[in-house]
């Protein structure tokens, strides 16, 4: 590390350690000031994780009936009428053609795009 490299390293750390003291001296003034950047740093940090969570529960949604969706599939392929996979799963008519919809959207080989349009229609829908 050169001298100049070793200086600018040394004016950096006295000028953060004057900005720290800079700031508890203002916060020494204004003792509600770090009350409240707290409150502000933890509904930020709250607003983040409530949003991850909210992320893994639409994919969840997503993986569920896209499960539902195959799950239905199989049933048709044992030759069972509508309204008889409507009685035996419970779901109503219009939830079974629609997880019977996406599971053709995504079966058939189309591309990313549609089926992710399917899968958020799913998410919108149920």
């Amino acid at each position: 590390m050169g001298k100049a490299t070793q200086a600018q390293a040394s004016r950096d750390r006295a000028r953060d350690a004057r900005l720290k003291a800079a700031r508890e001296r203002r916060l020494k003034l204004d003792p509600d000031q770090l009350a409240r950047e707290r409150r502000i740093d933890e509904a930020s940090v709250d607003v983040e994780v409530a949003w991850e969570e909210r992320a893994r529960a639409e994919q969840a949604v997503t993986d569920a009936e896209a499960a539902a969706a195959a799950a239905v599939e199989r049933l048709v392929a044992e030759k069972l009428a509508i309204k008889d996979i409507v009685k035996l799963t419970g779901l109503d008519t219009p939830t079974v053609r629609r997880l019977r919809q996406l599971g053709t959207d995504t079966t058939e080989g189309n591309d990313e795009e549609d089926a992710g349009d399917a899968a958020q229609v799913g998410v919108q829908v149920a």
